[in-house]
C-alpha cells in the first residue's frame, strides 16, 4: 500500500488524530515491523526508529491539507475524507492482515506515553536487529545495546520496563503474524 494511504488510514483508525510526529513514526514502525504491507525502511535515530520517507510523506500531506498539524497534534485536514475513500486510492488496498496489524499496534501503543513509545520501539528495533542480523537471542546483550543508545535519556528501570513491554506485547504479536504468514 502507498505510504500516504496507510498514513491516512492510521490517522482515521486513531480517532482522527495522533499526538505528534514521534508517536506517528513509532506507530508506523511497529506496523511495518509486524508485517504491514508498506514500503518503508527504518534506522535508529535520536528518538528511536525513524524513517525519512514517513517524515516527508507527513509533510506532503500537511502541505496538501490532507492532514493538519497544530500544537503537536496531527489530525484530519480539509482534504482528508477524499483521500480516505478507497475508490480514490490508486494504490493497492489495505490488506486484511495489514488492517489487523494496525489495529493491534494501536491497541498496544494507546496506553503508552510518547516517551514510553520511544524507548519501547528502540528496544524492539535493537532486539529485531540482533536476531535478524546476528542470530543473537541474548536479552542482556539487547538491554546493553539499548543502554548504550538511550542510557543518557532513560534510566535503567525505564529500559528494563521497555524490554518487558517488548516481551509481553510485541513478541506475541510477532508470533501471531508469523503464524498467519506461514498459512
Amino acid at each position: 500500500m502507498e505510504l500516504r494511504s496507510f498514513l491516512v488510514r492510521l490517522v482515521d483508525k486513531s480517532g482522527g488524530k495522533i499526538s505528534g510526529r514521534v508517536r506517528l513514526q513509532k506507530l508506523i514502525y511497529f506496523c511495518k515491523a509486524l508485517g504491514a504491507d508498506i514500503n518503508v525502511s527504518y534506522r535508529l535515530y535520536v528518538y528511536g526508529p525513524f524513517c525519512q520517507q514517513v517524515a516527508d510523506t507527513l509533510q506532503d500531506c500537511v502541505m496538501e491539507d490532507i492532514l493538519s498539524e497544530q500544537g503537536g497534534i496531527i489530525q484530519k485536514g480539509s482534504e482528508f475524507e477524499e483521500h480516505l475513500d478507497p475508490a480514490a486510492d490508486e494504490s493497492a488496498p489495505l490488506s486484511g492482515i495489514s488492517l489487523q496489524i494496525m489495529e493491534d499496534v494501536l491497541k498496544f501503543c494507546e496506553p503508552l506515553s510518547t516517551r514510553e513509545l520511544e524507548i519501547t520501539a528502540t528496544a524492539f528495533f535493537i532486539d529485531r536487529q540482533q536476531k535478524v542480523l546476528f542470530g543473537c537471542n541474548d536479552q542482556a546483550a539487547v538491554i546493553d545495546k539499548v543502554i548504550r543508545a538511550k542510557g543518557k535519556r532513560f534510566s535503567r528501570e525505564e529500559i528494563d520496563r521497555s524490554y518487558e513491554r517488548v516481551i509481553e506485547g510485541c513478541f506475541p504479536l510477532v508470533e501471531k503474524y508469523m503464524a498467519i504468514e506461514k498459512k
